[in-house]
């Protein structure tokens, strides 16, 4: 037999052709070179002017809902602390008033007299105490120079 046209090999094994195996590098490599034969152009995707309006719509209308609550939200709170503000003015006032009660309380003349003859032990004058007064000087003022229309 001669040797190189036969496809016999002699032994008990035929040599691989291929001693160590495929590496996947070198796998992808071929799919890579075997999907790639028929390249095709791909067209730009098209953005669709109708989706991106809406979109636009939408998210304009959350940001002004946005924007509205947050100034009642803070407006809220302005009229919480001015009504606070308020009340403790209020308390003040009621305060003020109270004291000026007591007050015209204290300066009513017959509470005054009340007070004079029974706890202090006062007695009302008699005619023959009480004694009339005149001023002789002018009551008028004298001024040098012009005055104001107040």
């Amino acid at each position: 037999m001669e040797r190189g046209t036969a496809a016999y090999v002699y032994g008990n094994t035929a040599r691989p052709l291929r001693s160590e195996p495929l590496r996947r590098e070198e796998i992808e490599k071929s799919r890579r070179i075997q999907q790639r034969p028929n390249p095709r152009k791909r067209r730009k995707a098209k953005t669709d002017k109708v989706a991106v309006f809406l979109v636009v719509i939408t998210f304009t209308a959350v940001m002004m809902a946005g924007i509205i609550y947050l100034r009642a939200k803070f407006q809220a709170t302005y009229l919480e602390k001015s009504v606070v503000k308020l009340k403790s003015e209020v308390v003040e006032m009621e305060k003020q008033n109270a004291t000026v009660q007591e007050m015209d309380n204290s300066l009513d003349l017959s509470a005054v007299y009340e007070k004079a003859t029974k706890e202090l032990g006062m007695k009302a004058p008699d005619e023959t105490q009480i004694y009339s007064y005149e001023s002789r000087k002018s009551t008028q003022v004298r001024t040098h120079g012009k005055l104001s229309s107040e």
